[in-house]
C-alpha cells in the first residue's frame, strides 16, 4: 500500500501539472479579421454609374468573402438599405454635403442621400456613438467631404471619400481622417478611397500613422489597420459596374 504522504505527493504534482496546462488550453487563438473597401459609383452623375450593378456586385462579394467590416463609398442611402437587407450585416450612413445649399447631396432618381458608409458582420459587435464629421479641409468642386468612424465593442472602424480635384486637400483630409481614427482606440481600421497614391506627391504615405500600415489596390483605394492586426493577404476583387475593383485586406488578431 502507497504511503499517505506519496499519495499526497502525486496530486499535487498532477495538480501543478493541470494549472500548467490551462493557460495554454485556454489562451485565445488568432482569428481572421478582414476589410473589404468598395467604391459603387452610384450616385447617378458619374460615367461609372451602371444603375445599381455595382450594388449587386457588391452583394455578392459580401456573401462569398465574409469580410467582418466593409467600407462603402459613392453609394446611396437607398442601396445600404438594400444591402443590409440581403446581407444581414450592420450599418452607419453618413451623406456628404452640397457646399451651394447646405443639404446633404442627393443621389438621382429618387434613391437618397448620397455619402459613405461602414458595414459590419455581426459578430464585430455594437455600435457606440458614430463620429460624422465634415472635413476641416474642402475643396471648391462644390461638393463638402465627410469623415465616418464607429466604434464598436470589439474594433474601431472609419471611412472617406477625399477630394478627387486638390490633392493637396486630399492630403489634408487624409491626415485628419487617420487622427480621429487613431484617437478611437489600439484596434481600430480604416477603408476609403483617399484620391492619393502611394509614391505621388503628396505620397498618400506620408498619412499613416505610427503603429499603423497600409494597403492598396495600386490605385487611390487603401486600408489601413493598426499594428494589432497582423496582416496576412490583399486581393482585388472584380465588382462589375464600377471603375473601381473591390480592395479586400486579411488580417488575424
Amino acid at each position: 500500500m502507497l504511503r499517505r504522504s506519496t499519495v499526497l505527493w502525486a496530486v499535487a504534482a498532477l495538480a501543478a501539472a493541470v494549472t500548467a496546462v490551462l493557460p495554454a488550453a485556454h489562451a485565445q487563438a488568432p482569428r481572421s479579421f478582414d476589410v473589404l473597401q468598395l467604391n459603387l459609383c452610384n450616385s447617378g452623375d458619374e460615367a461609372c454609374f451602371s444603375a445599381g450593378r455595382s450594388v449587386d456586385a457588391a452583394i455578392e462579394a459580401i456573401h462569398q468573402r465574409r469580410p467582418d467590416v466593409v467600407t462603402v463609398n459613392e453609394v446611396c442611402a437607398s442601396d445600404i438599405t438594400r444591402m443590409t437587407s440581403e446581407t444581414g450585416y450592420r450599418w452607419e450612413f453618413t451623406p456628404v454635403g452640397d457646399a451651394s445649399t447646405g443639404d446633404p447631396a442627393r443621389c438621382r432618381h429618387g434613391r437618397g442621400d448620397f455619402g459613405v458608409a461602414i458595414l459590419t458582420h455581426p459578430d464585430v459587435g455594437a455600435p457606440g456613438e458614430p463620429v460624422e464629421q465634415q472635413f476641416a479641409a474642402q475643396d471648391t468642386s462644390g461638393v463638402q467631404r465627410v469623415l465616418l468612424c464607429v466604434p464598436y465593442s470589439q474594433v474601431s472602424a472609419c471611412t472617406a471619400h477625399l477630394s478627387e480635384t486638390d490633392v493637396r486637400v486630399a492630403a489634408d483630409q487624409c491626415h485628419e481622417l487617420s487622427g480621429v481614427a487613431t484617437a478611437l482606440g489600439a484596434q481600430a481600421v480604416l477603408g476609403g478611397d483617399l484620391s492619393l497614391v502611394s509614391g505621388g506627391e503628396p505620397d498618400v504615405q506620408g498619412c499613416v500613422p505610427e503603429g499603423w500600415y497600409r494597403k492598396d489596390d495600386g490605385g487611390v483605394q487603401h486600408v489601413f489597420a493598426m499594428d494589432a492586426f497582423r496582416f496576412e493577404q490583399v486581393e482585388t476583387l472584380p465588382i462589375e459596374g464600377t471603375d473601381h475593383p473591390g480592395l479586400l485586406v486579411q488580417t488575424t488578431r
